[in-house]
C-alpha cells in the first residue's frame, strides 16, 4: 500500500513539474518561427471583438503577452527583440486607455475594462522592474520606457476608474422614452375631474 502512494505522489510531482515546464515553454517569442502566427490571431480576435469593452479588453490581454516576452527573451540572452516588443506593448496600453475614454464618453460602462488594465499594469510593473535589473545595457532604455507608460497607464485606468464609480448610471433610450410617455399620459389630477362631472350635474 506504501509503494502505489509513493507511486502516486511521485507521479503527481512529474505532472506538475512537467505542467510548469510547459507553461514556461509556451511563450513564443519573436525569434520562434510561429511569431507571426500567434500576431495574426491576436489580429482576428481583435477583429472580433465588437464593443468597445471587448476591444479594451483584447488589447490588455496583448500588452500581458508582450510583457511575459520581454522577460523571455532577456532569459533567452536575445535582447535585441525588447525594443520592438516594448514597443507593441506602449501601443497596446495607450490604446487599451483611449478606447476605454471613448466608451466613456459614450456613457458606457468600461469597469471591467478598467479593471482588466489596472490589475494588468500593477503585474506588469512588477515583472518589468526584475527585467530592468537583469537586462543587458542595450535593453534598458526600452524597458525604462514601456516602465513610464505601464505607470501612466496605470494612473490614468485608476483615474478613469474613480470617474465610472461616480458617474451615475444612464437610463436606456426606450426605458426613457416609456417613462415621458407615461408622464405626459397621466390625468392633472383626480380633483379636475370631479369638477368637470360636478358642471354637468348642474345643468
Amino acid at each position: 500500500m506504501r509503494i502505489v502512494k509513493i507511486f502516486v505522489l511521485m507521479l503527481v510531482s512529474i505532472l506538475l513539474t512537467s505542467a510548469a515546464f510547459a507553461q514556461r515553454k509556451a511563450v513564443i517569442t519573436p525569434d520562434h518561427p510561429a511569431y507571426k502566427n500567434k500576431l495574426a490571431a491576436e489580429a482576428r480576435k481583435f477583429k472580433k471583438a465588437k464593443t468597445l469593452e471587448e476591444k479594451a479588453l483584447a488589447r490588455t490581454e496583448f500588452a500581458n503577452r508582450r510583457v511575459a516576452e520581454m522577460e523571455a527573451v532577456v532569459k533567452k540572452g536575445k535582447p535585441e527583440y525588447v525594443e520592438g516588443l516594448a514597443k507593441r506593448y506602449n501601443r497596446a496600453i495607450e490604446k487599451a486607455n483611449q478606447t476605454i475614454e471613448k466608451g466613456m464618453r459614450e456613457g458606457k460602462d468600461m469597469t471591467k475594462a478598467l479593471q482588466a488594465v489596472d490589475k494588468g499594469t500593477a503585474k506588469h510593473l512588477e515583472v518589468l522592474k526584475r527585467v530592468l535589473n537583469k537586462a543587458p545595457k542595450q535593453a534598458k532604455p526600452a524597458l525604462r520606457h514601456a516602465l513610464q507608460v505601464s505607470r501612466h497607464g496605470r494612473e490614468t485606468a485608476l483615474s478613469n476608474l474613480q470617474k465610472q464609480r461616480r458617474k451615475p448610471a444612464k437610463p436606456k433610450g426606450k426605458l426613457e422614452k416609456k417613462r415621458r410617455f407615461r408622464r405626459r399620459g397621466k390625468p392633472e389630477g383626480k380633483g379636475g375631474l370631479k369638477g368637470r362631472g360636478g358642471g354637468r350635474g348642474k345643468k
